[in-house]
C-alpha cells in the first residue's frame, strides 16, 4: 500500500491505495478512460508508476476531482 494525495472537492486528501500505476488507479477509483489523470501536475499514461506521497488529480468533461 502507498499513500497518495488525491484532489477531491478542491483540496488534496491523503488516501491509501494498492494501485501501483495510473491504470491500476483508474480501475480502483472507476476513473473513466476518457479522463486525464495528472500526477505532479503532468498528464500521465496508464503505465506511469505511482509513488508514495504523489499528488494526483483527474479531469473529465472539464471537471477536476471526483
Amino acid at each position: 500500500m502507498i499513500t497518495i494525495n488525491l484532489l477531491e472537492n478542491g483540496e488534496f486528501n491523503s488516501r491509501e491505495t494498492a494501485s501501483k500505476t495510473v491504470g491500476d488507479l483508474r480501475n480502483e477509483l472507476e476513473i473513466p478512460s476518457t479522463a486525464n489523470v495528472m500526477v505532479g501536475g503532468t498528464i500521465r499514461t496508464n503505465e506511469f508508476e505511482l509513488t508514495d506521497g504523489a499528488l494526483v488529480a483527474y479531469a473529465s468533461n472539464n471537471k477536476v476531482g471526483g
